[in-house]
């Protein structure tokens, strides 16, 4: 780890000089003002936070329900009271410069009880074993890059992102695209060319247009389309009053505007738009990057009649990436015996991705029992990759002897060579997806149905390769040349029925699913319960059984070099989750222990490797595999007002391919073991000063060369470790204005500069040794950010 440097003692001298600055208030005649907060049976509530604005200022409710303010003046206030437990109070209140004044507030209680479950006057139904609900202003207030969902869903036990630069994860062992995401119930897909994570820009899901977002790891209902690893479904809002937000930041900027017309007729809408030149300058190759990305989405709903509802979102994503490579140096092994690898480049690259997606929904409850939904939905793909890159390069020792002339210089050179990188690749996609399903509420329960379409055509072009000149002699690594052109019509459909009795609830169902393109069948049967014991309410144990499976993607279908398999079965897996959550209440806050274990058994698995984000399949042989696991998180209150979590995993996904493999061996996506803290704090006195941290840790995933099945497990690649923190100063305004409020952001992203590899380049010396040279991730970076709400 890199040494700190000193403090710089004139930078203090000016930060303190600020601060002082912000904090200072005019020497006005100071008002007192006291009360109590009730709830509706009279009763005190202990432990309400109080934030009088325009000035800030903070105080809590003490166990019999009093609290008291020392406010700056005579004047208007508007008090935000909150409480975990009662819903948000906003009183005006307008302050006499003479005499003290005495408060009275009562409370009403919430339907939240607490942060990741929702508590309703029924039960609400179960969507998972273990069911994560992420909200809009934990989205808001992350030092994540960019605010992607995927890197905060990378703090969760079970999702294992060791790119801060892409949106693929892969939860469970599984791969990246074995993971179900929609928007409104409109599934949307990651690209599909693109090959490392600078390449990717934004991901399809705008934090500024979310209400929550529900994630699921394992155990969920068949009313989920047919993937096998996890459920990221987001939804967006229907705004009640005309607001709207921006930032802008080093990095990018983005903007959303949200309300109602009339009684009828709701509106969002959202654009980003994201620079990342700045981030890209700490990677370790020296280069002239132009990455453009920017999307823009809205989401109108029109109320027809009382009883239904048409709701259309539109979307349109440019991502452009052009970088022009110059010279790359890599220093790995130990202090003692240190390689390097120097690369001068010629050449540039460039990828276009352009998407443009529409979905229409109807929603029609004719009662208070029956609700139908119908989604129809199209995306549109055009992929393009221009790269011609050649790459001159030696491999040498670097001396380390601290007395040496030549310390820290190349000394001895083991092998020169170069590299080429070609490609003129062209993809467009075509994805309509139409659904139905009803929803019937019984006695003690529900009754939920639908059947789907979707229409998949692919029209690819390829044609790349490369090559590598070591030692010698040149080694092929790829070399593609194909056309492809296909389509699949898939017919799903699932009923599922959920009971209560007493304290236990069952949910059990089917899911079916027909793909014409290989004639694959699957069938999906799932029971879940979920059982909460009457002495202990606070516990509640879930339970999950079932088949689940995936039909092969247009990636799947295609083999390494470019041609494509169709005859492929549909994967599947039986999965079995148990898991306990517990609430607790310490210091007077809300606290959620969630724990669970699970197991899966793999079979019809097409194999891959992974390198950097490129998933290559290889349809041509199939696995059986296993995945085991036991995962933990603990969140709430750690500080009174915030939410943070503490998360742990431990797992193990292992393999076997027929033909390749005499033994069981360690999957891609592996990671061992995983670690991820997510805190937040502010100021006790002003709760308006507020500082955020996350940290992650996994264990290395195994690597090998590429294009080699039998060596794809030659070692462990290096751990992956990030600690992103971020400081925010909030300006509330008075509610008459027209901004709600202004905030200041300082991120450091990668504080603790860690080298993180994210791929390996194999190189080969003049005596026909392999060496696996890391590409590493960003380094440490600033960043500044200021962002409004109106």
């Amino acid at each position: 780890m890199p040494l700190l440097k000193p403090y710089n003692t004139g930078m203090v001298r000016i930060l303190v000089t600020f601060l002082l600055v912000i904090g200072f208030s005019g020497l006005h005649a100071q008002v007192r003002i006291a009360g109590q907060l009730t709830d509706t049976s009279a009763k005190p509530v202990a432990g309400a936070h109080i934030l009088a604005l325009p000035d800030s200022l903070v105080t809590n409710t003490n166990d019999q329900g009093y609290f008291a303010l020392q406010l700056k003046g005579p004047g208007t206030y508007t008090l935000h009271i909150t409480h975990v437990q009662y819903k948000t109070l906003i009183k005006k209140l307008t302050v006499r410069a003479q005499g003290n004044q005495t408060l009275h507030f009562v409370l009403t209680e919430s339907a939240t009880l607490l942060p990741d479950m929702e508590v309703e006057a029924d039960r609400p139904v179960l969507e998972s074993v273990s069911p994560v609900r992420i909200k809009a202003a934990q989205l808001q207030l992350s030092p994540v890059l960019f605010g992607e969902v995927t890197n905060i869903l990378a703090t969760l036990p079970s999702v294992a992102a060791n790119n801060e630069l892409s949106s693929a994860y892969s939860v469970r062992g599984g791969s990246y695209d074995e993971n179900l995401v929609l928007v409104n119930n409109i599934p949307v897909y990651r690209p599909f060319l693109v090959r490392s994570g600078q390449q990717e820009g934004l991901s399809f899901i705008n934090t500024d247009l979310v209400e929550h977002v529900d994630f699921s790891a394992g155990g969920w209902p068949v009313r989920y389309d047919d993937k096998m690893a996890s459920v990221l479904s987001a939804t967006y809002r229907q705004p009640q009053q005309l607001a709207g937000s921006a930032m802008i930041s080093l990095l990018g900027a983005k903007a959303h505007i949200e309300g109602r017309v009339g009684e009828r007729l709701t509106f969002l809408a959202g654009v980003r738009h994201r620079r990342s030149a700045y981030l890209f300058n700490t990677l370790n190759t020296e280069a002239d990057y132009t990455p453009l990305f920017t999307d823009v989405q809205t989401f109108f709903t029109y109320q027809l009649s009382p009883r239904s509802t048409l709701s259309a979102l539109f979307a349109y994503a440019q991502n452009t990436y052009r970088v022009v490579p110059h010279f790359a140096q890599t220093s790995f092994g130990t202090f003692n015996r240190e390689l390097r690898l120097e690369v001068a480049f010629d050449g540039s690259e460039r990828m276009d991705y352009h998407t443009y997606q529409g979905a229409l929904q109807y929603k029609w409850q004719p009662n208070e029992r029956f609700t139908w939904l119908t989604t129809v939905s199209l995306a549109n793909y055009f992929e393009g990759e221009n790269i011609d890159v050649e790459g001159g390069y030696r491999l040498c020792d670097v001396d380390k002897n601290l007395g040496s002339d030549t310390f820290n210089q190349c000394v001895a050179v083991r092998g020169v060579g170069s590299l080429y990188n070609y490609a003129r690749n062209r993809l467009s996609a075509l994805l309509t997806d139409v659904n139905s399903e009803f929803t019937y509420m019984t006695k003690g329960g529900q009754l939920q149905g639908g059947l789907s379409y979707a229409w998949q055509a692919f029209d690819d072009n390829l044609n790349e390769y490369s090559f590598t000149d070591s030692a010698g002699y040149v080694q092929i690594e790829n070399s593609i040349l194909a056309t492809n052109s296909l389509q699949a019509h898939l017919l799903k459909g699932y009923l599922q029925h959920v009971i209560e009795r007493g304290a236990w609830q069952w949910q059990y169902g089917v899911r079916g699913n027909y793909n014409t393109l290989n004639g694959g069948w699957l069938l999906s049967p799932r029971l879940l319960a979920q059982w909460r014991p009457p002495a202990q309410p606070r516990l509640r144990w879930s339970f999950g059984v079932g088949l689940y499976g995936q039909q092969p993607f247009y990636k799947e279908y295609r083999q390494p070099d470019g041609e494509t398999k169709t005859g492929l079965q549909p994967q599947n897996s039986l999965q079995l989750n148990t898991g306990i959550s517990y609430e607790l209440y310490w210091w007077g806050r809300p606290f959620l222990l969630q724990t669970e274990a699970y197991y899966k058994y793999l079979w019809n698995q097409i194999p891959y490797i992974i390198n950097n984000v490129r998933q290559i399949y290889y349809p041509d042989y199939t696995a059986t595999g296993y995945v085991a696991g036991f995962e933990a998180r603990l969140g709430g209150e750690f500080v009174k007002g915030t939410e943070s979590w503490f998360s742990l995993g431990i797992m193990s996904a292992k393999e076997m391919i027929a033909g390749i493999d005499n033994g069981y061996v360690r999957r891609p996506t592996d990671q061992r073991f995983k670690l991820a803290i997510v805190f937040e704090d502010h100021l006790p006195a002003d709760s308006t000063w507020r500082v955020r941290l996350n940290f992650q840790y996994g264990s290395g995933l195994p690597v090998g060369p590429p294009g080699n099945l039998a060596l794809r497990n030659s070692f462990q690649g290096d751990d992956y470790i990030r600690l992103d923190i971020g400081f925010y100063k909030d300006l509330y305004f008075r509610e008459e204005r027209f901004l709600k409020y202004l905030r200041l952001g300082v991120e450091i992203n990668n504080l603790l500069d860690t080298r993180n590899a994210v791929a390996y380049t194999w190189i080969t010396d003049v005596n026909n040794n392999q060496f696996a040279i890391p590409n590493f991730l960003t380094g440490r970076l600033f960043n500044v950010v200021l962002s409004a709400a109106f």
